[in-house]
């Protein structure tokens, strides 16, 4: 997993300051401003990974029970993140 991270970030800090440059041009604060990106990762036969290519707007559509699962997680981990938590009502639901 931690060569998939390093590219991964690489890309990240690659595009860094042409996201920076874009916030301030927009006039958008960076601390109320997200992105998810989609990173298609390809592994070959020695196991190095290789981008294919980044998603700005990954699809978040579930075609699968799996489907499913994976992406709920990744929403709920992204707003973790970003410190947006489940409302009262919504924990007396679960």
């Amino acid at each position: 997993w931690s060569r998939i991270y390093d590219v991964i970030l690489k890309t990240i800090i690659a595009c860094e300051e042409i996201v920076t440059t874009d916030v301030a041009r927009l006039g958008l604060n960076r601390k109320s401003c997200y992105e998810l990106f989609g990173f298609d990762i390809l592994i070959d036969d020695t196991l190095k990974p290789w981008l294919v290519e980044v998603n700005l707007s990954p699809s978040l559509a579930c075609e699968s029970p799996l489907d499913f699962s994976i992406k709920s997680q990744l929403i709920c981990d992204t707003f973790n993140l970003i410190g947006i938590e489940k409302s009262e009502r919504a924990r007396e639901r679960s």
